[in-house]
Parts: C-alpha cells; structure tokens; sequence
C-alpha cells in the first residue's frame, strides 16, 4: 500500500513505497548485451551491423538471440521461439542487459508464459520503447524492478542526444538528473510541438511509469493493467490520428488511471496530426494539443505535452519504479529531473 507524505517543499506531493525497488547493476567496459526480438524482427539483416559497430564503440560485446531473425507474419518467429530466446538470454549469466532490436508487435502475447521470478532472480537492464511497453510495465510491476523506457538496439545512436542519455542511464549508478531539452534544429523554424508545453500546472514526486500508450491501453482489464496510483505517468504514440489518442485517454479516464496520477507527461507523438485517416476533415478532428487541452487543462496537477520520448527521434530515458520531480509553471516552466538511481 502506497503513503503520501507532505514534503518541506510547499505544494508538492511525494509518494512512497514500503517495498523495495530491485535495481539491476550499470554496466561497464566488457558488458555483454543480449539482443533479442520478442515483438517484430529487423527489416534487413544489415540494420544490425550499425548496432555492433556502436556497442564496440562502448567496449560491449553482444548475443543474439536464436530467433532474432525469424518471421512468422510480423513477429519474429512463434510465441514459442521469442519467449525461449528471452528466457534464454535472461539466464544467461554472462549477459548484463536484454535490447529488443525493436518493437513493432507481438510482446504482449508472451506475458502469459513469461517466467517473473526467474527474472527477478536475475535482475537486468532491459530497455526499449513502443511495443516494449508491453514488457515494461509487467516486468516492474511483477517484480518491483527498474525498467527503462529508451531507445531500442536499433536506435540508441540516432542521434547525440539520445546516445548520450542512453550512455548516462546504463553506465552510471547514480541519478539521471535533470532532463534537458535536444538542442534546436533549427531557432527559424522550430519543431511542433515546444518540447515542455504547460498544459496544466503543478508541482509533484513520485515513481515513474508509463510506455506507448495503445501497450498501456492493450494491458487495460488484464493482470497486467497499469498501476498509476500517485506515479507520474508518462505516455506517447506514434502515427495515431487525434481522435484514436483521445478514445484510449478516455479509457485510462474512465478506469480511474487519470485520476489517480500525481502527473502527467505527454510525449510529442510523433506524426499523430489530423488527416492520415478517413477523418479529414476539420470538423471532425481535434489537434493532439486541442484535445489534450480539452483532457487534462482543468486538472489539478501538472501536465506537459510535447517532450520527446520513445517514437521521438531524439529522446530521453525514463526508468520505470524510480523517483523523479516534475514541476509544470506558465512563467517558469518545466523542470523534470530524476531523484533516484536507476541502477547500481
């Protein structure tokens, strides 16, 4: 059972836990990588060579999973073939942290078979985003271990900035700190949406969790739904028209999910603008801003929109179970930074 606790800090709530946090070890120079596919498999074979040569950069070495480069429709081989290469990497005592190559489908569909406390004996770093969520936020919630909502195998060098936070999540047993913003591509023509849009203002801590938000919703009504009793939920979607973002929102409204978090972060839900589908019209269709205005506006609690996480290109890392401070201000904007170790 969770306590709130007044802080010394004026208006901002803390959430803590009487149970422990399970905190894989950082990794370091000669840190073995298991790559693995539990959802879709790479496109090409060669997208791989790319990883290797990054993680050689980091002094890492890397397995691969047996069935990485499987296909069975759009998953990487039978639910059969994807859960003994995750249970088999997961074992492994030589390997230090499991990277989905990537996400795209099929994670969800091993969590009835996925032994929890073989991997709570082992604890690693496991990362990813997208449909990793459906990984994620089971693995956390089941066994009280840190899980990192970040770039994939195939995607912590696509930029400076999501390198250098993928490099400062793994590598360091202290706290991630302050988030900052990627620098500006361009200071003329700047990107939409602003990276810290103040949707409703507040000032909070509390643990984080969160994902892609058709996982948090496809979890929904499961033994796996998503806990956001005084957390600090984060969510964000790719290629989703406005409409379809606002039917899972009102989901997680309707089943108290809103209501119970202490805040909210809303990524920037890269290529979610209206007309992409057979509602083309205006009229019939929100802006994502618009529709998280007429959300979230009112709540008395802090709510940001527009930071980039998961589908965003350049994006930062959040480890699920981990204590963080988020303060939302019209005048002196968003501060999120990170309190405690992810790792150890």
């Amino acid at each position: 059972m969770e306590v709130i606790s007044a802080t010394e800090e004026k208006g901002v709530r803390e959430q803590t836990e009487p149970r422990a946090i399970l905190r894989p070890r950082a990794l370091k120079k000669g840190s073995t990588i298991g790559i693995v596919a539990p959802s879709s498999p790479p496109f090409e074979e060669g997208d791989l060579e790319f990883t290797y040569q990054w993680l050689k950069k980091l002094g890492f070495k890397w397995k691969l999973g047996n069935h990485i480069f499987a296909r069975w429709g759009d998953l990487a081989g039978q639910d059969a073939q994807r859960l003994a290469d995750f249970h088999s990497m997961w074992q492994d005592p030589e390997v230090d942290a499991i990277l989905p190559v990537r996400g795209g489908n099929g994670s969800v569909r091993l969590l009835d078979k996925l032994d929890f406390n073989m991997l709570q004996a082992n604890p690693k770093i496991i990362m990813g985003y997208s449909d990793i969520t459906g990984l994620l936020i089971p693995i956390h919630q089941k066994t009280g271990m840190v899980t990192f909502h970040g770039p994939t195998a195939g995607s912590f060098f696509e930029s400076p900035y999501t390198y250098h936070n993928f490099v400062k999540a793994v590598l360091q047993p202290r706290p991630i700190g302050l988030i900052a913003d990627p620098p500006a591509k361009d200071v003329w023509n700047p990107d939409y949406p602003p990276h810290r849009l103040v949707i409703a203002e507040g000032r909070v801590r509390g643990r984080l969790v969160g994902g892609c938000l058709s996982l948090i919703r496809q979890l929904m009504g499961t033994p796996f739904e998503i806990q956001t009793k005084d957390r600090i939920l984060f969510f964000e979607d790719f290629e989703e028209e406005p409409f379809s973002l606002d039917r899972m929102i009102t989901q997680l409204e309707l089943a108290g999910k809103i209501d119970d978090a202490a805040g909210i972060i809303i990524g920037e839900c890269a290529s979610c603008r209206p007309g992409d589908s057979r509602r083309r019209r205006m009229n019939l269709n929100f802006s994502v801003e618009r529709m998280l205005r007429d959300k979230f506006e009112k709540l008395h609690k802090p709510v940001v929109y527009g930071m980039r996480l998961g589908h965003s290109r350049e994006k930062f890392v959040l480890p699920l179970g981990v204590m963080a401070y988020l303060s939302a201000d019209a005048v002196r904007g968003v501060t999120l930074k990170i309190e405690e170790a992810a790792t150890q």
